[in-house]
This record gives C-alpha cells, sequence and structure tokens, in this order.
C-alpha cells in the first residue's frame, strides 16, 4: 500500500488515499497503475498502443496526457493499482 499525492488522478484518486498496489502485475495493461519514469514515482492510467507505446493519462483534465515508448525511456511499472481506502472524517 502506498499514499497518493497530488490531484493529477481527481477524482478517481484524491490526494492521502492509500492505495493497494499488485507489485506482481508489472506488465502494463489498461487501467491504473503506479509507475516509475526517470526519477518520478507515478500513479496514472495506461492506454496500450501499437508498437510498445503507452499513453500515460491523468484522471483530472487539467494534466495533459503523454506517450512514452517502452523500448527507449526509462520507465518501470511498479504494479497495478487494486483497490484504493478514502477516508472520511
Amino acid at each position: 500500500m502506498i499514499y497518493v499525492r497530488g490531484e493529477s488522478m481527481e477524482p478517481t484518486l484524491r490526494s492521502g488515499e492509500l492505495i493497494l498496489v499488485d507489485t506482481k502485475a508489472t506488465q502494463p495493461r489498461e487501467g491504473i497503475h503506479v509507475l516509475r519514469l526517470d526519477d518520478a514515482l507515478l500513479v496514472k492510467r495506461l492506454h496500450i498502443l501499437p508498437g510498445r507505446r503507452l499513453k500515460v493519462v491523468s484522471d483530472n483534465p487539467i494534466y495533459e496526457p503523454f506517450e512514452v515508448d517502452l523500448a527507449q525511456e526509462h520507465i518501470a511499472i511498479i504494479g497495478r493499482v487494486l483497490a484504493s481506502l478514502r477516508w472520511y472524517g
């Protein structure tokens, strides 16, 4: 489990929420993943594109999606997000 930081995945995931990550799911597929891109740890929605490319999307529309080439970029899929725990109170 890790804490979400930032607003890029709102309203789906909010800053401060705990997320459960399946660290055995390191192959990219459609859905929300934790990934390391260069030195940054990100929680993003992934879309598979042709030619070993990924579209990396934030659910918050103020953040622009971007594409990465799995063959050339320094990217590692840490795991797939299985669930989140939102605190109320």
